[in-house]
């Protein structure tokens, strides 16, 4: 295998490529109409903002090596029936085209210059995008609840007039993460059924403990969400105060599970839970991290070029306008995609390290 950049090398937080790194390094030069390679290329641009052209150039490239793999895995299927036969892509869209088949999900690496965070964030970042990452038809979503579950089923899922009764495929309760998804091959199956998780932001932070890094690995830890009405928070709140105060020196008195189970049931909103679901599909997920470089989704294989950069530049206009990145835009030192297991295409580089 040739050596790799070393550029890309630190940029890039995924698995490596295994032998095509030489294919993708020639469609990318190729792609991007020049001789030299992408990261010469890029350190003549003065540019302090992020070329459109360059992301486009390298979007391309990138689309052009998975759909060329593609077809060569396809050949040699053809040429030796007795071998393995390819999965299909049961994520996609729809399976039985090959293209959708064949889709992959597109990643934007962002280095900085200095760490993000000094630990890491479990709660991540939704940066608004023009072109929904995910379908609301074909993603399998998760929520994830106080206890007890079958509340919280009763008014979001069984209830007719609920909007979210056919968007979220199952609630999972608190103890029945530390029950029945208390293995590593538990976590992992309920990681795997689903394309989306969901956290009332209640519980946010016991999910780090429950889930552990079968699911921190993949990027894939719950988005929290409000699930309550105004009203209803503002009225369990304020009985929890009453409680409390009603207890004098007893500091952790807490309402009756009664009472609190009257509120809850009152404030749960499936509206409120159908608002934050749209808002969640449209968005990117940015996961802070303690170091110098994250990975966002921005999009799949499928997608038009031209959507895809759109949704690139939303999502760095969205990481600056937030300061995501300490320094704002000339806090960031490099911009790469790729795909899971290919290299990093470099579309900006920075020429002041400090």
């Amino acid at each position: 295998m040739p050596a790799r950049n070393k550029t890309n090398k630190k940029a890039s937080n995924l698995s490596s490529l295994p032998q095509t790194t030489k294919s993708t390094e020639t469609v990318s030069r190729e792609a991007m109409g020049t001789s030299e390679t992408p990261v010469t290329a890029l350190r003549k641009e003065s540019s302090s903002s992020l070329s459109s052209e360059q992301t486009k150039k390298a979007l391309s490239a990138l689309i052009s090596h998975i759909e060329k793999k593609a077809a060569e895995e396809a050949a040699t299927a053809d040429a030796n029936p007795g071998s393995k036969k390819r999965k299909l892509n049961l994520l996609s869209d729809d399976p039985s085209d090959p293209k959708e088949s064949e889709k992959q999900a597109l990643y934007l690496v962002i280095a900085s210059k200095k760490y993000f965070s000094d630990k890491p964030v479990m709660k991540p970042h939704r940066i608004a995008v023009p072109h929904p990452i995910y379908n609301v038809d074909n993603t399998s979503i998760c929520l994830i609840t106080k206890d007890p579950q079958r509340l919280y089923k009763d008014i979001l899922l069984v209830d007719e007039n609920s909007p979210v009764k056919d968007k979220i495929a199952r609630i999972v309760g608190v103890s029945k993460l530390k029950t029945k998804f208390k293995t590593f091959e538990a976590k992992r199956q309920l990681r795997d059924e689903h394309d989306l998780f969901l956290a009332d932001d209640r519980v946010v932070p016991l999910m780090p403990e429950l889930l552990g890094k079968t699911f921190i690995s993949v990027k894939k830890m719950p988005v929290p969400i409000s699930i309550l009405n105004s009203a209803g928070a503002s009225a369990l709140d304020t009985a929890s105060k009453v409680a409390k105060a009603r207890a004098g020196s007893k500091r952790y008195s807490k309402i009756s599970p009664e009472e609190e189970l009257a509120l809850e049931n009152a404030a749960v909103s499936s509206k409120r839970v159908n608002a934050e679901i749209t808002r969640t599909l449209n968005s990117a997920m940015v996961f802070v991290p303690a170091g110098t470089t994250t990975t966002v989704k921005v999009g799949f294989s499928t997608f038009a070029v031209d959507d895809l950069a759109e949704n690139i530049q939303a999502l760095i206009d969205g990481i600056i306008s937030k300061n995501i990145v300490k320094g704002g835009w000339d806090g960031i030192r490099s911009l790469h995609l790729k795909t899971r297991d290919s290299i990093s295409l470099p579309i900006y580089l920075t020429e002041k390290l400090t």
